[in-house]
């Protein structure tokens, strides 16, 4: 089982279904900020109106200036992400995410958390990051309840605390959210951060695969073939590791593997474990990265050659897998 990588989602574009008039244009060149925003967004998207990015921009641009915080929000997602016509521009968008992040917008707290900490962003500040992924998270925002779980689960920019880690994936399950299910899940499975609990971390899963979770489907695998929270069933792991690792999940694509190297549910196969380990180390899992170099090593299902297997756990290595390590220091010293 593993936390998956630090993910910034970023929220969709706003859409409305009003459609410009004559009226609505007086009012914009009255000032008035909603039907600015109103106008600017049917120009810009060809709603209504003849489509005109440049003139889009500039009434979206005249509302946010005059504190409406849709348009704010816009603009900001708009240079945030950049479009036809409008280039990406991380200064300008901190600009006016900043604005409506102020006014208490959670699209726009979220997004400029997630740009303050993103590592290449120009504008990265990740102390101003954590504080508006908080406010956002605070206010129910999932993605930032997830990404708060993540950070202090790794000890990414705040201290390692695994506790507030399950705190915040405890919120984003609670709304339902299949990640946070997952991942509350993975902390009771543990016991990391909250009691260790077979029966917690398998009604978590079991909401999560409810949503059609692969992460979860291979953690049920797991604790069905290890007679966990349910009875010793290796043939039933391995169904739902085949669930996941045909979703494409990395997990189960090399708990498959490890069930066909071993023969455990299934007859033993090693081409169709050395399938299984390649797709996976594809993604950059580190064990099946090691597992798959460890078959080119002794060559079962394959061709032995030392080349192929010193780069799998090469890689493997450079993630810190202690077994590749230990690998490698052997073949070291045996030089």
């Amino acid at each position: 089982m593993r936390v998956p990588r630090l993910d910034w989602k970023k929220p969709a574009w706003p859409w409305h279904e009003v459609q410009p008039d004559e009226e609505m244009r007086q009012k914009a060149e009255s000032g008035d900020v909603i039907s600015q925003y109103m106008l600017g967004f049917s120009m810009f998207y060809g709603e209504g109106v003849p489509r005109d990015t440049g003139e889009g921009v500039k009434w979206l641009h005249a509302s946010g200036e005059g504190g409406y915080l849709k348009a704010q929000t816009a603009l900001g997602l708009l240079f945030l992400k950049g479009a036809s016509g409008v280039p990406k521009d991380e200064a300008e968008a901190v600009r006016w995410l900043e604005k409506a992040a102020q006014q208490g917008s959670v699209v726009a707290q979220s997004s400029l958390g997630g740009l303050y900490l993103a590592k290449e962003s120009p504008v990265r500040d990740p102390e101003a990051g954590v504080v508006w992924l908080k406010r956002a998270a605070g206010q129910g925002d999932v993605s930032a309840q997830l990404a708060l779980g993540r950070m202090y689960g790794k000890g990414y920019v705040v201290a390692q605390n695994d506790e507030e880690s399950v705190r915040w994936y405890r919120k984003a399950a609670e709304q339902g959210h299949k990640d946070g299910q997952t991942q509350l899940g993975i902390a009771h499975y543990r016991g990391k951060g909250v009691a260790q609990s077979f029966g917690e971390a398998r009604k978590w899963f079991e909401q999560a695969v409810a949503q059609d979770d692969a992460a979860a489907m291979s953690n049920l695998g797991v604790m069905v073939g290890r007679g966990e929270g349910f009875p010793k069933d290796e043939t039933k792991a391995v169904e739902w590791f085949r669930k996941a690792a045909e979703k494409g999940n990395d997990d189960g694509q090399s708990n498959l593997g490890a069930a066909y190297y071993r023969g455990n549910g299934v007859a033993q196969d090693f081409a169709e474990a050395l399938k299984w380990f390649r797709k996976a180390a594809e993604q950059g899992h580190a064990l099946a990265q090691f597992r798959l170099g460890y078959m080119y090593v002794v060559g079962h299902g394959v061709t032995a050659d030392p080349i192929e297997a010193e780069k799998w756990i090469g890689k493997s290595a450079e993630q810190g897998n202690p077994m590749a390590l230990k690998w490698l220091r052997e073949r070291a010293g045996q030089k």
